[in-house]
């Protein structure tokens, strides 16, 4: 009986372990902005991420998806790691002001 145990606390341990790497390498995902961020500021979105996993490029890049066609860039403008809107496992978010040509 304690083998079985044993066995099954083995069971339990190894499918955590597959959960949790198939849920690292999250992409980064646009999400709610900052509380204080007026919601008639469209030129600013927010990103979650994991620090570990994503570089700026990969980052920027669903950034400037988020900010929509007329954008040609994005700046970083604030930076939040805890009490955020993201999951757990993309624990930061990053907010960008969008930038258009000529603006």
């Amino acid at each position: 009986m304690l083998l079985w145990g044993s066995g099954r606390r083995l069971l339990i341990l190894g499918a955590l372990c597959v959960l949790t790497a198939a849920c690292a390498d999250l992409p980064p995902t646009k999400t709610a902005n900052p509380l204080n961020v007026s919601p008639d500021r469209s030129d600013i979105v927010s990103v979650c991420y994991d620090d570990g996993d994503h570089g700026r490029a990969e980052i920027e890049a669903v950034a400037l998806e988020a900010c929509g066609k007329g954008a040609t860039a994005v700046t970083p403008w604030q930076v939040d790691k805890y009490l955020n809107d993201c999951p757990m496992l993309k624990k930061s978010r990053i907010s960008f002001m969008c930038v258009s040509p000529g603006g």
